[in-house]
């Protein structure tokens, strides 16, 4: 904006002096010619005074006398005075015409002047000096002639010089009045450009200004302006926004300030209600001159009035208990130390009463400039009842919440500690029984749960009585018991303390009022140099147990290497199950049932048999269970049922003339499903034999134990038409009561009952009554285990109708009854007394 100014005004100053210089060379030149017409004027007087002179001098020369001397120095000085008056111009500048008549002029009055000399030396003679008047006459009549020349040249020079002295005084005039005039226009102009340029943006920085005093904060110049008024409104838009900025800043330090002042204040009156109402006591520790303020809360938290203790640290230490001491001290010096941030302990208060009290005790050290604690203050919190919590967590954490016994976690934990303790008993060792309730299930299932967990607190109590002192009883889960006998000489201690527990079981539980007797299976194993781990002697004391089960239950069995090597022998055995189905070594034998009043075969059983390739044939009774437990037996039984509706497909098919003939199918426990519907269905229905052809046997344990629950799954069944047959009957806790809720078709008498009958009245009796209820049942009996013919007169004798055993015949594959259809008469040519007597041999070639 400098440059611009300066620029404008040199302008100005310029176009002035241009036009002032202009006009001052114009009015020099008219002043010039006014000169020249003075000069001329000059000439106008001097052409007087020449021609006065000139006329004086002829005059005097008319009338000179010679004689008179004075007249003629009076004439010689007039000559002269037209020297002096010629010479008046001669230092004066005219124009050359001016200048070439005045030179003419002096030329002739030379002339005239010599003439005049030279007649004056004449005078005396009167004829050269009238010659010589007379030439000076005429010299002086030219100079005459010269002076009106020079007058009129100098006459018509001055006009044209007047003229040209006004043309150039009047340009001169006009030349000053248009530089007058540009030079207030470029002025105007430059004041003009200076309000645009200055003016505006002064005004808009003024307004501006005005706008930021009235409190406007953050107003800008919206103009963009150039050079030094655009440096000062972006200085201004900047310094404005920085205003806004820091008063943004300052309003929001000022409500921040009025927010923290309030929520001091509030935080203060917090505290304040909080010290008086909190239920934390509150310490203030001047560690330079020790003493300490405890609060009214922390005294009475301890069971002291406000003024009961001192306020010192002893005072405080005295309080705390004698094996927390060490720990309270260790954890403030780390503090002190700066090991740690904060301090925190918990540890116990001695209560005025004298008991004493978890307190958890924080606090934060304020340190001078060396970082030495200087004070310190905190918090004391009650804990006792959380404590208390922990302490009943932990104790739930490795309890039984059934009867409180330890959880197998704290039995687990003992053991390890007993192997860790082995090494220094050098004579003893330690025992682990592992027990297990018989019947618990058809406990919970009969009385419901409630009866149940009654008897297992009833059992635990009889269990902790029947140990010594030192020794470990812990529940599992369920019906599962663990004693840990920790210092016992040898087997012999484990067994007193076994026969103690199953002595104890003799007697009846009281459990709602009623008499309960259950029994207890015990698995034993003494600690040796196999066991490594306890999960080692827990397996080995489950397969002592494992075993007094499969024994019979309610004894005990003491673990052997045999148990082992047959648990080993069983996994192996499992493996190669597992592929026995798909390499073909499964096979499915059949056993005839004889019908009795028919004389001939009725059906078959179909039975499982296992022919591994290095062990030979293997019972059912030796891998079902394993298929059962590994979850095998599901697809082996649809195998077994495919293959005998198959099989027997095929025989109705070679043997057409034959009697329709059934085949009997046994169904385990994990079949029972509503997948058995559908697979029952699908064999029907691929091998084309009618429903009433198939029979399904179940053993009684399987619908006494499952209690109810697959007596919807039978009805299925039946609805198929099928038949549903109760396998190996007697052996289990029958209840009559079972036997008009399922739809069953037959009882088949354990062979058990059998051979049993044979020989005793008594047993004899109980089949009878067995197919008396059968036969109000409307049902079928069939013996099995016939073989011998004491049995078969003896059930003749009763009636049963269907029997089935090794006098008829030993289960065999349907290739070889297919190539001996003819041996199916019992009989040739005697009557079925004779046979009964004994006088016959069944064949089944």
């Amino acid at each position: 904006m400098k440059t611009r100014i300066v620029a404008s005004l040199a302008l100005l100053f310029v176009l002035f002096s241009s036009g002032s210089v202009l006009a001052l060379l114009t009015f020099g030149s008219a002043t010039d010619l006014y000169g020249h017409a003075l000069m001329l004027h000059q000439i106008k007087e001097l052409r007087d005074q020449l021609r006065a002179t000139v006329f004086k001098v002829q005059t005097d020369l008319l009338t000179f006398s010679t004689a008179n001397r004075a007249d003629l120095a009076a004439i010689v000085g007039d000559a002269n005075d037209l020297k002096t008056i010629t010479g008046v111009c001669g230092g004066c500048h005219h124009t050359p015409v001016i200048t070439t008549r005045l030179q003419d002029l002096r030329q002739g009055i030379d002339d005239f002047q010599n003439g005049l000399s030279h007649y004056l030396k004449a005078s005396e003679d009167k004829a050269s000096a009238d010659r010589l008047k007379q030439g000076t006459a005429v010299l002086g009549n030219s100079v005459l002639s010269k002076i009106e020349t020079m007058s009129s040249a100098g006459t018509a020079n001055l006009s044209q010089i007047s003229a040209l002295a006004g043309t150039e005084a009047r340009q001169g005039k006009i030349l000053l009045a248009a530089t007058f005039l540009l030079t207030c226009l470029a002025g105007m102009l430059v004041a003009a450009h200076l309000a645009h340029t200055i003016t505006r943006p002064v005004n808009d920085i003024v307004a501006a200004t005005r706008v930021i005093a009235d409190g406007k904060l953050g107003y800008t110049i919206a103009r963009s302006y150039q050079a030094e008024f655009g440096e000062l409104a972006r200085a201004f838009n900047s310094m404005s926004l920085s205003l806004k900025t820091d008063q943004d800043k300052l309003l929001q330090e000022m409500a921040e300030r009025r927010r923290i002042e309030t929520a001091l204040s509030e935080s203060e009156e917090r505290y304040a209600l909080a010290e008086r109402g909190a239920n934390d006591g509150l310490w203030d520790w001047d560690i330079g001159v020790d003493r300490i303020y405890f609060s009214p809360r922390w005294k009475s938290m301890l069971g002291y009035a406000d003024q009961a203790l001192g306020s010192t640290a002893t005072n405080w230490f005295d309080l705390v208990h004698a094996e927390d001491l060490a720990v309270l001290r260790g954890h403030l010096a780390a503090h002190f130390s700066e090991e740690t941030e904060h301090f925190s302990a918990e540890h116990r208060m001695r209560h005025k009463d004298g008991t004493y009290r978890w307190v958890l005790t924080r606090g934060i050290a304020i340190r001078d400039a060396s970082g030495k604690a200087i004070r310190m203050a905190g918090s004391q919190t009650d804990i006792t009842d959380r404590k208390q919590a922990e302490q009943q967590l932990f104790h739930d954490a490795f309890h039984d919440p059934l009867t409180d016994l330890p959880n197998r976690a704290l039995f687990v934990n003992r053991l390890q500690h007993a192997f860790s303790a082995a090494p220094r008993h050098k004579t003893e060792t330690f025992a682990v029984l592992f027990l297990d309730l018989d019947r618990f299930k058809f406990v919970n299932d009969s009385f419901g749960h409630a009866a149940g967990d009654q008897l297992l607190r009833a059992f635990a109590l009889r269990l902790a009585e029947s140990l010594r002192p030192g020794d470990t009883v812990a529940r599992f889960g369920g019906d599962e018991f663990a004693i840990l006998l920790s210092r016992v000489g040898d087997v012999s201690d484990a067994l007193l303390v076994a026969e103690r527990v199953l002595e104890g079981m003799r007697l009846p539980f009281r459990i709602d009022q009623q008499e309960l007797f259950a029994s207890a299976s015990v698995g034993i194993v003494l600690a040796s140099q196999q066991h490594d781990e306890p999960d080692q002697l827990l397996r080995d004391a489950d397969l002592a147990l494992y075993q007094a089960k499969a024994n019979g239950k309610a004894r005990y069995e003491v673990f052997d290497d045999y148990m082992r090597s047959r648990t080993l022998e069983q996994m192996h055995l499992e493996a190669d199950l597992r592929g026995a189905l798909a390499r073909g070594e499964l096979r499915v034998y059949y056993q005839p049932i004889f019908d009795l009043h028919k004389n001939s075969v009725s059906g078959f059983e179909a039975l499982l048999r296992w022919l591994h390739p290095e062990r030979g044939l293997i019972s059912p009774e030796e891998f079902i269970p394993i298929a059962e437990e590994c979850g095998m037996i599901g697809r082996i039984g649809e195998w077994v049922l495919h293959e005998a509706c198959a099989k027997l497909s095929h025989y109705m098919a070679s043997n057409a003339s034959g009697p329709a003939l059934t085949m009997n199918v046994n169904i385990s426990v994990k079949q029972l499903t509503p997948l058995l519907i559908e697979q029952v269905r699908e064999v029907l229905l691929a091998t084309g034999i009618a429903p009433q052809s198939l029979g399904l046997e179940i053993t009684e344990s399987v619908i006494l134990t499952e209690a109810g629950a697959p007596e919807a799954l039978l009805q299925e069944l039946r609805g198929l038409g099928v038949s549903l047959h109760i396998d190996d009957f007697g052996t289990g806790y029958s209840s009559l009561s079972y036997l008009h809720r399922f739809p069953m078709d037959a009882l088949k008498i354990d062979k058990s009952f059998v051979s049993s009958a044979a020989i005793s009245q008594e047993n004899r009796e109980i089949v009878r009554a067995i197919m008396g209820l059968a036969k109000i049942l409307n049902m079928e009996v069939i013996a099995e285990g016939v073989e011998s013919h004491e049995q078969m007169v003896m059930l003749r004798e009763l009636d049963c109708r269907y029997v089935q055993g090794y006098l008829i015949s030993k289960p065999v594959e349907m290739a070889d009854i297919l190539d001996t259809q003819c041996a199916f008469t019992l009989v040739r040519k005697t009557d079925v007394a004779q046979v009964v007597q004994g006088e016959l041999v069944l064949v089944f070639a």
